[in-house]
């Protein structure tokens, strides 16, 4: 279980406990709890940061779950995120190598195309860039 929020908007973290009573009482009397993880999402806005990391830590440590600080933005530690996710839900032991890779995060265009008549070629037009993971 992911419990996510965003470092920005400590409205966002102050939630929490609100989410994570939720998934106490789904699963309580149940023998084997689930993976939890806090997740910090945003962090390539540290400029605008509400939420201290101390506090995510503090948190994390509180409950047992496990901590992350991620850019879906920019994708920067998500891979990582749900590799040691998977690997802590399936009893995986990953090598200080394997916590050590990221996967390269590219940059790319996101080509719109304008409707046109049918007679002739769509024409591409360039707008926001996006991101994306070469795996």
């Amino acid at each position: 279980i992911l419990l996510v929020y965003d470092v920005t908007n400590s409205a966002s973290f102050a939630n929490l406990n609100d989410w994570y009573t939720v998934v106490c009482q789904t699963f309580e009397g149940k023998k084997k709890k689930p993976t939890i993880a806090l997740v910090a999402n945003k962090v390539d806005l540290e400029h605008l940061r509400a939420v201290k990391e101390e506090r995510h830590e503090r948190f994390a440590q509180k409950n047992g779950f496990l901590s992350f600080f991620v850019s879906a933005k920019t994708g920067d530690q998500v891979y990582s995120c749900f590799q040691r996710i998977a690997a802590e839900t399936l009893g995986i032991r990953l090598s200080k190598n394997d916590l050590q890779k990221e996967k390269s995060v590219l940059k790319a265009d996101v080509v719109q195309y304008k409707e046109s008549a049918p007679s002739g070629p769509a024409q591409p037009q360039t707008t926001k860039s996006s991101m994306c993971i070469i795996q």
